[in-house]
């Protein structure tokens, strides 16, 4: 039997040499070696120079044969390493459901476990683009909402970096594009101010229009950032947003510019064909003018069934507006003098205006939701007054009395800075007690719904980390041949692409109809170039035999359209 001392200068590089401790044979991936020490009776917790444990390595590299005994001897996978990062965020960071799944088993809040940053699992994920593995977060009751020492949520991070994907599935899952970070910036501030104009267009699907005049804490709005930043073409997008909004509704009329360009071109050629071409052609070939008129007639009408048929949709769209969250005037949601509070406030206001429109009963998911973001908030305050403590500048009273008790967590008296930090203390105990169990039930929750809808199959595929096989942002078991349209968030079954001259996919419902399109278009097309011809030779070419075009064209380039000015005789 080897023996795998822990000697104060190991050589962790050979197999056949000591390993100082269970972390250094985890981070050499020699999963012997650490069963063997592990036997041997080493401590599962040590951690080596860098303050990482052996369950980071074994989260990291996917050594899944670890976990067990590790967890067996009691490893912990909230001990954070040098960086303030424990073994969750190395299982998230590396796509290890499996390592999640048995790492957080009997403690689901674990997945919420914070850096020196505030950074949990499922933001890391976002930072990452790593949507499925959020799925997966999202399905055992992590919150949408949850923000870090700066505020910022999962969705003002993935817009903040790029990432597309990501972002699509959090819309998807009506994330809020209202939460406003410590410096008073929305999501659609990050996406404007880093020029990511797909992302931008996202969030105005969802609503985001009527936030481009909301100002952050510096007082710019997302208009003026985009302009600061020298990001001219986003800041006209922006403005004919503003005018199709005002003037249409919403902020599109398509989803892309050629389906408009088709139109603007199938515009100019009637007008020319109607004024120049038709004119000339009627009175000798009358029936060219009503096939020419035909045929066009009939490529517009499959235009507009193209455009608003069906491609074969596998799911009804999960990406929906958010214009209840936005309140009459989105600027009074958010209070800079009270950010947090402010905030808390109009959560509260979202819920009993969904309590009036629900017959006086919300929808039990909806409230779970409402209720853990509040205490996303309530920990803030927390933060806040510890952070005051800790600055000596006293904790004062961190409930708003104009807003009403906005943190019931804390009483408002305090004698001394011991009885301030016990309360402190206190209150972060139970807000962690709150915070799992609302976790556990949202969890429950949003599992009994997914499996109402039908999705029980595409559960057991996510439970497994067997992405490949589903669509985490329609909620979908992938079939042959379908795939997920990023231009219009959804999937399409036997998809074959995606036109943007019809502004639609081409799938199993509208293959038919669309080739009809193309070659009905097609003969459109040629049969306008043959009335030119005719046009040619019924109007053009006489003219010129009959040398008026020669004169007309002899006066254009004289410079004069009108008869010789002769002096009057005397």
């Amino acid at each position: 039997m080897k023996s795998w001392g822990s000697n104060s200068n190991p050589t962790p590089c050979s197999s056949g040499g000591r390993y100082a401790s269970v972390a250094d044979a985890a981070a050499q991936q020699n999963t012997e070696a650490v069963i063997e020490m592990l036997s041997q009776g080493h401590r599962a917790d040590i951690q080596d120079s860098d303050g990482n444990t052996a369950l980071h390595y074994a989260a990291w590299f996917r050594l899944d044969s670890l976990l067990t005994p590790l967890l067996e001897k009691r490893a912990r996978p909230d001990i954070p390493n040098n960086s303030g990062e424990c073994a969750v965020h190395w299982a998230a960071k590396s796509s290890n459901v499996m390592a999640l799944d048995a790492m957080t088993r009997v403690n689901r809040a674990l997945l919420s476990m914070r850096d020196c940053d505030g950074f949990t699992a499922f933001i890391v994920s976002a930072q990452t683009d790593n949507c499925p593995v959020m799925e997966w977060m999202y399905l055992k009751g992590v919150s949408l909402e949850e923000q870090d020492d700066q505020g910022r949520t999962a969705l003002q991070w993935a817009c903040h970096k790029g990432n597309k994907k990501t972002v699509q599935w959090l819309l998807s899952r009506s994330a809020s594009i209202v939460h406003r970070d410590r410096e008073g910036m929305t999501a659609l501030h990050w996406a404007a101010m880093q020029g990511h104009t797909i992302i931008t267009e996202m969030l105005m699907e969802v609503g985001a229009v009527d936030l481009l005049d909301v100002p952050d804490c510096s007082g710019e709005t997302p208009i003026e950032l985009a302009m600061r930043k020298n990001k001219r073409t986003l800041v006209m997008a922006f403005h004919k947003c503003q005018i199709f909004k005002l003037l249409f509704g919403r902020p599109h009329l398509f989803q892309n510019n050629y389906a408009s360009l088709f139109l603007g071109f199938v515009a100019f050629n009637i007008i020319l064909f109607a004024f120049v071409v038709a004119p000339g052609i009627a009175a000798r070939n009358p029936e060219a003018v009503m096939t020419w008129s035909i045929l066009m007639g009939l490529s517009l009408l499959l235009w507009v069934q193209c455009l608003y048929s069906d491609p074969g949709w596998l799911q009804p769209r999960t990406i929906n507006s958010q214009s209840h969250l936005m309140g009459k005037d989105p600027a009074k949601t958010f209070d800079v003098e009270q950010p947090i509070e402010s905030q808390m406030a109009h959560c509260d206001n979202v819920l009993q205006k969904l309590i009036s429109t629900c017959d006086g009963e919300a929808p039990q998911l909806m409230k779970l939701e409402l209720e853990q973001n509040k205490y996303n908030y309530q920990r803030q305050l927390l933060r806040e007054a510890r952070k005051r403590l800790e600055e000596g500048c006293g904790l004062g009273d961190p409930r708003s009395p104009a807003l009403g008790e906005s943190q019931p967590l804390i009483a408002a008296g305090f004698n001394d800075a011991g009885s301030r930090q016990a309360q402190l203390d206190r209150a972060t105990v139970t807000l962690h007690e709150r915070e799992r169990a609302a976790g556990d039930s949202l969890g429950r929750a949003r599992v009994e719904h997914l499996l109402a809808q039908g999705g029980g199959e595409y559960l057991s595929f996510v439970e497994k980390g067997d992405f490949k096989q589903v669509c985490v942002i329609c909620r979908t078991v992938r079939e042959f041949r379908s795939h997920h349209v990023k231009e219009q968030g959804r999937c399409v079954h036997r998809m074959d692409h995606y036109c943007p001259w019809i502004d639609n996919s081409v799938g199993l419902g509208n293959q038919r109809s669309f080739f009809v399109f193309v070659t009905l278009m097609f003969a459109t097309v040629l049969y306008f170039y043959y009335t030119v011809f005719l046009y040619f030779f019924d109007t053009v070419f006489p003219e010129i035999s009959r040398g008026s075009f020669s004169e007309l064209l002899q006066s254009v380039t004289s410079g004069s359209l009108g008869a010789e000015v002769q002096p009057a005789p005397s």
